[in-house]
């Protein structure tokens, strides 16, 4: 089953942060990785699902909507 897997610099671009922001969020356990030998690897599941993660949700306008 091929698949893609994204380096750390794609990651990034996806995101729209910079490397260390990448590198950072790995660091603390937010954003999931696979390690391939001195190499960091995610997938587009992992991408998704750390997006979904972080999402802040719309209450409405001046909050009266919930």
């Amino acid at each position: 089953m091929p698949f893609r897997l994204y380096d750390t610099t794609e990651t990034a671009d996806i995101l729209g942060i910079g490397r260390r922001g990448v590198q950072e969020r790995v660091a603390s356990r937010e954003l999931a990785c696979i390690k391939i030998g001195r190499s960091t690897r995610f997938s587009a599941a992992d991408i998704a699902d750390f997006v979904e993660r972080n999402r802040v949700k719309a209450v409405g306008w001046k909050g009266a909507a919930r």
